[in-house]
């Protein structure tokens, strides 16, 4: 058998990948801080584009 194949390779934390082991944590504060910063975020965007929509109904 295969180590990709192995069932202990499933099952072994140490042996999986940081991404996953991230995405299996719904509490990592990778998380925590982009739940915290996206609602800023995307006001800044939508501003941004505001902003760059009434440029160019000007420029017309």
């Amino acid at each position: 058998m295969s180590r990709l194949t192995e069932p202990s390779a499933k099952i072994d934390p140490l042996q999986r990948s940081r991404i996953r082991a991230v995405a299996a944590d719904p509490s990592h504060p990778i998380f925590s801080g982009l739940a915290a910063v996206a609602p800023r975020l995307l006001t800044a965007m939508a501003f941004a584009g505001l902003v760059q929509m009434t440029f160019n109904f000007i420029s017309r």
